[in-house]
């Protein structure tokens, strides 16, 4: 996964790059197209707020895409001379775009820091002042590199500088906002300002830029003027000039077609003065038409004055050679210069084709031009033409006068008044072969016609040159640049205050909006925790009231129970016949439900003694789902999950083993057709949340759940409240809840229910975490029903009916019993009466001296004599199980009872 993700930052990196480059790229030549001479630099230059934007935005890790850009568009531009020096050019002007960009980002960066809202005065102010001067690295940088390699004239320095500095700061004042647009940080702000901001700058800079093509259009024109019509005035000059070869040799052709021949000597002297006069021609030649059947004869006369003269032509290889077998020759027999010239005399001009066209057309009529030839004679670079003039017969025969013209000479002599203004081109158009060069490398023509001369078509060329584009001065389009850079940069500052202004308005309103709602949660909170707050005090006083009512009648009810309980144990025991046994039986019975609602009502309202212990849950499973199943049905599958680590909880077994056994119960009413009931056990930590009830500690979460009918929220809603109950009248009492309720938050904990109709229902009790390890008990099992040999009990109880019956069940377990009304007459009976082994008396007893008052003087004056406490309630049962004394509660059990009384005689022997 960490390969895949590294995998797909690097793709985004590269995809970011080339997008950048392509930007850049894109931008930086379509800002060339408004190159302003005499220079390359743009006056208005996108590609330099590309590369400031990618800076700021994305840091350093944007400069080598940056140069990439910035490099493609100058090689574009020089790709007619991309030699050392103009690859170091382009190098060179890329590295200052890069460093541009590093300076202007750097530089943002520290002033207006980023994400840049530039949303308010201060930073605007800084922006617009900041891009002036970051956008002077570029122009110095390349142009003195240009100007070190030799690339500027130093003289257009100050005007190339000037232009580039301009059209970098317009690019970054336009270009830089709506990059921010389209990739800037903060994204709403910026996102938002598509319309009010962008779009206007665009189309500002649209309106801006055909402004400025429109006036420097119209001034180039009126700073070309004089250009043209000079340009013009050379290509007339040119026409004139080989319209001037052309009558000359038209004379000449008349002195050939006359009566008179003409020897070697007459042809030198007619041309001298045309030779001096015209320093472009190379050579003017005479040419007569020879036929197969004459060549031997021809040549055998020009031998006489020239030995070796015979008709050649040149090879494959370029080296003369005799001429070939053909119809018709055209040889050069007289040739003026001859010094430099001797390897014309007898050349056969038929023998090549450019030659040989030329002489069709001028036999056809008029005078001819070959194409752009290579002189026989020149051995530099300069090209050359032939001009031929057909002679039809006379004393010489027929043949063609011809003028070698060095069309570099011819140009010279014809450019050299206009050479400061402009340079020419003259290029043979049907072949487009250039004649003669006269451009500064890398320009293209300003300026080109074309006229027709020798039945072939020619193109003259012209560029005007730096010094007089110098001398032309182009206010209107500088002053265009001007407004230009103010009007960009206070437009873009005004959107984007404005913009900037609203959004902090609007920052504002949702700043007080998320202030007022955050109130009204707390409002609602605190309205929510006052609700909670009055219901538990509704719940409290609820409880203090039941536990008022439930410990008012609890005691006398108890003593009650005691009587009936005690009577009924007798009667069972010593029933002569099986119904008395049932009788007695049923009056148990009964007596157990009513000890058991007492003991509900008194836990609910947490009234109820608690004798809480570390209890080891994972060591009690099998325990637990024993009589779990015993009190479900078959039909209902039981499953506990508790894990090892679980800790051991402070609770009361008894009262734990009721609550569970409650739930139970109602989960099994719950599940009429059968279904799952389900017991899982885990560790939390509370920190006084909601969720846990306001608790704080650590407790084991006790869940308890089936999968019966479920119960609506407003059932729910009452489910622990005492008497509360939805089950048919006799089948429920409704404190089965509510003594869990009790249980839990008697405990330390809390108890919860979650419900839903036709889903189940789940209880959860949060127990304590034992503080201690859990005990086991390893005493042997003894019969509790058997008393100690001549044990003597006195019995304390305010209530006559009460103590009968506890002396008669005392006495049928073997205790011999004496009695005490009360806690002084309890103190006198042991101060002067028999002696007793054990004291059991009542908690509540009227007068001054109470069941633990007695305990309490006992343990000063006779602390070796046993004292147990009963209770049918009393708010001293907690304070009596505090300070170490036996307490059992009423009715009495048999069983508990001789439980209780054998412990407390053994602890007192022992």
């Amino acid at each position: 996964m960490r390969g895949s993700r590294s995998g797909k930052t690097t793709a985004r990196y590269l995809l970011a790059g080339v997008s950048l480059t392509v930007a850049y790229a894109v931008a930086g030549k379509l800002g060339l197209l408004l190159a302003i001479p005499p220079g390359y630099a743009s006056p208005v230059f996108p590609a330099a707020g590309i590369a400031v934007a990618a800076m700021l935005i994305g840091g350093a890790a944007t400069l080598p895409w940056t140069f990439l850009g910035a490099l493609l568009p100058n090689l574009w531009a020089g790709a007619g001379q991309l030699d050392r020096a103009g690859l170091a050019a382009a190098a060179i002007t890329a590295a200052g775009s890069m460093a541009q960009g590093a300076v202007g980002g750097w530089a943002l960066r520290r002033a207006v820091g980023y994400p840049a809202a530039l949303d308010n005065g201060r930073d605007l102010t800084r922006f617009l002042l900041l891009c002036p001067v970051c956008c002077l690295t570029g122009a110095t940088l390349s142009l003195g590199g240009l100007a070190a390699l030799g690339a500027v004239v130093p003289a257009d320095l100050p005007a190339n500088w000037l232009t580039w500095w301009v059209g970098d700061t317009i690019g970054v004042l336009v270009v830089l906002p709506l990059m921010m647009v389209m990739l800037g940080e903060p994204r709403p702000l910026w996102r938002r300002r598509a319309l009010p901001v962008a779009l206007p700058m665009a189309l500002f800079f649209a309106l801006f830029v055909a402004i400025f093509v429109r006036v420097s259009t119209w001034e180039s024109d009126q700073s070309l003027f004089e250009f043209r019509l000079l340009s013009q005035h050379i290509v007339d000059k040119v026409h004139s000039g080989l319209n001037e070869q052309e009558l000359f040799l038209d004379q000449l052709a008349s002195s050939f077609a006359g009566h008179t021949p003409l020897s070697h000597a007459d042809f030198h002297g007619l041309v001298q003065i045309l030779l001096r006069r015209f320093p472009m021609i190379q050579a003017v030649e005479w040419a007569p038409r020879i036929a197969l059947s004459q060549r031997q004869s021809f040549e055998a006369a020009q031998q006489s004055d020239r030995p070796g003269f015979e008709i050649c032509e040149r090879g494959k290889t370029g080296r003369l050679r005799r001429a070939g077998t053909r119809p018709w020759y055209y040889p050069v027999s007289y040739v003026e210069p001859l010094r430099g010239n001797t390897e014309a005399v007898g050349f056969d001009l038929a023998s090549d084709r450019d030659r040989g066209a030329a002489i069709a057309m001028t036999v056809a009529g008029g005078a001819a031009a070959t194409a752009p030839i290579r002189l026989v004679q020149e051995h530099g670079q300069q090209r050359g033409m032939l001009l031929m003039v057909a002679v039809p017969g006379g004393a010489n025969g027929a043949g063609v006068v011809l003028v070698v013209l060095r069309m570099g000479t011819f140009m010279d002599g014809l450019l050299a008044p206009a050479e400061a203004t402009l340079a020419v081109r003259l290029v043979d158009a049907d072949r487009n072969e250039v004649l003669y060069d006269g451009f500064p490398p890398g320009n293209a023509a300003d300026f080109v016609r074309v006229f027709s001369f020798g039945g072939r078509r020619y193109r003259v060329e012209t560029v005007p040159t730096p010094a007089y584009l110098a001398r032309q001065h182009r206010w209107q389009s500088w002053s265009v640049l001007v407004v230009g850079v103010c009007s960009t940069g206070l437009l873009g500052a005004l959107l984007m205050l404005a913009t900037g202004y609203t959004r902090r308005i609007e920052i504002t309103v949702e700043e007080r909006t998320r202030d007022l709602q955050k109130v009204n949660r707390q409002l609602q909170t605190e309205m929510r925790e006052r609700q909670q707050a009055e219901a538990a005090l509704r719940q409290a006083q609820k409880l203090e009231a039941m536990g008022h009512l439930t410990g008012g009648i609890a005691h006398d009810f108890n003593n009650l129970l005691t009587v009936v309980m005690g009577n009924a144990t007798l009667l069972h025991d010593r029933a002569a016949d099986e119904p008395a046994r049932r009788r007695a039986a049923a009056i148990l019975a009964i007596v157990e439900r009513g000890e058991r609602l007492i003991r509900q009502l008194l836990a609910f309202s947490r009234r109820r003694t608690l004798r809480p212990e570390p209890v080891a849950l994972q060591g009690r499973v099998n325990e637990i789902a024993e009589w779990l199943a015993r009190s479900l049905r078959e039909d209902i599958e039981v499953t506990i999950d508790v894990p090892e680590e679980l800790w051991p909880v402070s609770v009361d077994p008894g009262e734990f083993e009721l609550a569970l056994l409650n739930i139970a119960v109602n989960a099994r009413d719950a599940m009429p057709n059968g279904g799952a009931f389900r017991l899982e056990a885990r560790n939390i930590r509370c920190g006084g949340g909601a969720a846990s009830g306001g608790l704080v500690g650590e407790f084991v979460a006790l869940t308890l759940s089936d999968t019966g009918t479920g119960m609506p929220a407003e059932v729910m809603a009452h489910a622990f409240d005492p008497y509360f109950t939805t089950k048919e009248t006799g089948l429920g009492s409704g404190l089965g809840l509510s003594q869990v309720y009790g249980f839990a938050s008697q405990s330390g904990g809390t108890a919860m229910i979650a419900s839903r109709l036709g889903r189940g229902t789940a209880v959860t009790l949060l127990l304590p975490r034992a503080a201690g390890a859990p005990t086991l008990s390893t005493a042997a099992p003894e019969d509790p029903l058997s008393a100690p040999a001549s044990a003597r009990i006195l019995v304390v109880e305010d209530d006559r009916e009460v103590a009968e019956a506890t002396r008669e069940l005392l006495r049928d377990m073997g205790f011999a019993t004496h009695w005490a009304r009360n806690g002084e007459e309890a103190l006198a009976h042991l101060k002067a009466g028999p002696p007793v082994d054990l004291v059991l008396s009542d908690v509540v007893m009227p007068g001054g001296v109470s069941g633990l008052d007695l305990a309490r003087t006992l343990r000063e004056r006779r602390p070796g004599l046993p004292v147990v406490l009963g209770t049918g309630y009393s708010r001293y049962a907690a304070q009596v199980v505090e300070e170490g004394f036996a307490l059992i509660e009423k009715p009495y059990r048999r069983a508990a009872l001789a439980a209780s009384l054998r412990a407390a005689l053994e602890r007192a022997r022992s």
